[in-house]
């Protein structure tokens, strides 16, 4: 009997180390998916970035030209205000220079105005492309990880599960059988009693369990867990120890 728990226990560590290669095999692609997300993410960021700071540079460019054309309208009115006699017509054209400085000014804040903007556009594009090139760089750096980590995995899997079928083909049917429907529901069949206590549940097993467990002569189950349990062998009593 204590051979069958020996490949019972060991078949457990065979499938916690499958257990691990097959989900790093599954979590690296996801990884590669998330950071592939985020460059898209900022990818567009970006563009929306770079299509409103060629609107508000066009904007600034007509307001530019909307300034010269009206301080052009002022110089020649002053001009005009220098030759005129009549003092009705000096008013009016004075007014008008007058409104045309309001203008001027209305532009130039305007002009200031896109000129933050286009800054503070600049400097959002600036961070935001080197983060994408930051995360461009980890993408080619986790993708190249993902695959040599998943070579690595299918050479360990390949070896893992030739040496689970050789337990499997060790064991009693009906141990197998029970192993398989533990590890199923539980994700992990066997657990080490230690001091009396599940290590799985963290139960205490009862004494009369306790004994007939380090006594090695039937397989035993967590009462409250149904796990396999055993003890090793270095925490077995002598006076419990049988031969193989």
């Amino acid at each position: 009997m204590r051979d069958q728990i020996e490949l019972l226990v060991r078949l457990r560590e065979i499938d916690d180390q499958i257990d691990f290669h097959e989900n790093n095999v599954s979590r690296l692609p996801l990884e590669v998916q998330e950071i592939a997300r985020n460059l898209v993410a900022i990818r567009r960021e970006i563009d929306q970035h770079q299509e409103k700071l060629a609107a508000v540079d066009k904007d600034l460019r007509q307001k530019e030209r909307d300034l010269a054309v009206e301080q052009d309208k002022i110089k020649r009115s002053e001009r005009r205000l220098m030759n005129i006699k009549n003092q009705k017509e000096y008013n009016a054209l004075s007014r008008q220079v007058k409104l045309g400085k309001k203008v001027v000014g209305e532009i130039e804040d305007a002009i200031l105005e896109f000129m933050s903007q286009t800054e503070t556009l600049k400097r959002n594009l600036d961070r935001r492309q080197t983060e994408y090139a930051g995360l461009e760089q980890g993408l080619k750096q986790k993708k190249a990880a993902a695959e040599e980590a998943t070579r690595e995995a299918k050479v360990a899997l390949a070896s893992l599960n030739a040496d689970k079928a050789k337990i499997a083909d060790a064991l009693e049917p009906e141990y197998l059988k029970r192993y398989q429907v533990v590890k199923k529901a539980l994700g992990n069949a066997v657990a080490e009693m230690d001091k009396g206590t599940c290590t799985a549940c963290h139960m205490a097993v009862p004494p009369q369990l306790n004994i007939r467990i380090l006594k090695q002569e039937e397989l035993i189950f967590c009462p409250s867990c149904q796990r396999i349990l055993y003890v090793k062998a270095e925490n077995i009593p002598n006076s419990n120890k049988i031969d193989s």
